[in-house]
């Protein structure tokens, strides 16, 4: 992303529907995920400006990593905890150290998508989980995935193969951001086919992400948790996202102890608050 569109994500994180709709979705997967400890310890990959990190804190011990310098400082002015500057790919963890690992929104990011889901595999203990998010339809594609820096959008067939490729057991992927499909599809389509007719360097790239009334974006946020009801019950056909979770497969032989093991000797390198 766009290192100036970081204090646009860091303003609207609190409010917008489309961020307080996605934190409930997330609520939802850890509180329904089986064979998990009260506390899991959980990693945010690519936590951004950190508003969900704080919200998956709530949940357990959970450390924010990310690449960006300037996404760090944003997440601690909102005084998100452990928060590390660093690379999933390279990390300064234990093989095993977390329950589940978060990728939200990351993926797409990267040319090579298999090696950073293998890397969050090395992270998460046998049996442990991995969630992701990521945009869904190249037919969606628009500005705002241009400022973004994404490289491509899913499909759910797409998405499991390349989780089984990295080596995990795909337990469920749905489509979500259903509800506002059909509108998206009809704007994202407009901007499409006006896109050719705009002139280089006429106008700049937008993002999706605006301020919008108090009354409207109540009525969409609340539009969308009724939608979060009916994830936690059936997969949806299409969306405009995709979420997923996956389980890397139980090992043969090693205990839960020797596993609760490598995370107290982790232990130092997961607090690591930035001022």
């Amino acid at each position: 992303m766009e290192v100036r569109y970081y204090e646009t994500y860091y303003q609207h994180e609190t409010r917008h529907w489309w961020f307080r709709w996605r934190f409930k979705l997330i609520q939802d997967v850890i509180d329904r995920l089986s064979g998990m400890p009260d506390q899991p310890t959980m990693l945010d990959a690519g936590c951004g400006t950190g508003q969900m990190l704080k919200v998956l804190q709530q949940r357990g011990n959970a450390v924010g990593l990310d690449l960006s310098q300037e996404a760090i400082m944003f997440a601690s002015s909102r005084e998100a905890q452990n928060l590390v500057l660093g690379s999933v790919t390279n990390p300064p963890f234990a093989s095993g150290t977390f329950d589940i690992a978060f990728a939200l929104d990351v993926i797409e990011h990267v040319d090579d998508d298999r090696v950073i889901l293998e890397g969050l595999r090395e992270l998460v203990r046998p049996g442990g989980a991995l969630v992701v998010t990521v945009p869904a339809f190249q037919s969606l594609w628009s500005d705002h995935d241009k400022i973004n820096h994404h490289r491509r959008r899913y499909r759910r067939r797409q998405m499991r193969k390349v989780l089984q490729s990295a080596g995990f057991e795909v337990e469920r992927i749905t489509y979500c951001n259903t509800f506002l499909f059909p509108i998206v599809y009809g704007i994202r389509r407009i901007q499409a086919l006006t896109r050719h007719f705009r002139p280089k360097g006429e106008a700049e790239v937008s993002s999706d992400l605006h301020a919008y009334p108090r009354l409207i974006n109540w009525l969409l946020y609340r539009l969308m948790l009724v939608e979060a009801w009916i994830v936690k019950r059936v997969d949806l056909p299409i969306g405009v996202s995709i979420l997923a979770i996956a389980r890397k497969p139980l090992e043969p032989s090693g205990s839960r102890q020797e596993q609760v093991t490598e995370i107290e000797k982790s232990e130092p390198a997961m607090v690591m608050n930035i001022q």
